[in-house]
């Protein structure tokens, strides 16, 4: 009788533990989830405006170079008011697609307003930025010529550009508006 009891607890024991253990993975699970929807963009994936100026922060504290790119997607209003918003939602996915797989894994990508996203090309001067960028651009034109949307693309280097993230990314933007100016869909590092 003894024995059956001691089996009894210990099947008990081992239930309890059991329970604990996945309300303790549904935590973890639900703690991973509630930090990817604070730092992410969730229709794009990307990172959004305050995970990427934290992450760029900490590659301007350790001196880090790299080029501080503004791009905005030219044309974009007309897409919405014309073909609805999930057309323009899914130009945006695609967009943000087509920066993943040009940039290499360490470079950050966000997504800061509507059409506005934001990158961060680590270890790139001038020469290597303005290669990348124009074929992402290249890409963003060939893949909605239908729609006549194209990328305005600024960017400045770090250090020689700014010492803040703020600045870098007024110096971007500045430098993204002159080609908006100038005939839009190209690249002006």
């Amino acid at each position: 009788m003894q024995n059956i009891k001691i089996q009894l607890l210990l099947n008990i024991l081992d239930e309890i533990t059991s329970r604990f253990d996945e309300l303790f993975e549904l935590k973890e699970k639900l703690l991973r989830e509630t930090n990817y929807k604070a730092t992410h963009d969730l229709l794009t994936g990307l990172y959004n405006r305050e995970a990427f100026e934290k992450e760029v922060k900490e590659w301007i504290d350790i001196n880090q170079q790299f080029c501080l790119v503004f791009l905005d997607l030219d044309n974009f209003k007309e897409v919405n008011d014309t073909f609805g918003h999930d057309k323009g939602d899914e130009i945006l996915v695609k967009t943000a697609k087509i920066m993943r797989n040009n940039l290499k894994g360490m470079d950050l990508i966000g997504r800061i307003g509507g059409d506005e996203f934001v990158m961060a090309i680590k270890d790139c001067d001038r020469s290597c930025a303005t290669h990348i960028l124009n074929i992402i651009e290249d890409k963003i034109k060939n893949k909605f010529k239908h729609f006549e949307v194209s990328a305005s693309i600024g960017g400045v280097v770090f250090p020689d550009e700014g010492e803040s993230y703020k600045e870098l990314l007024k110096a971007a933007d500045k430098k993204m508006y002159q080609v908006k100016e100038n005939g839009k869909g190209r690249v002006l590092i």
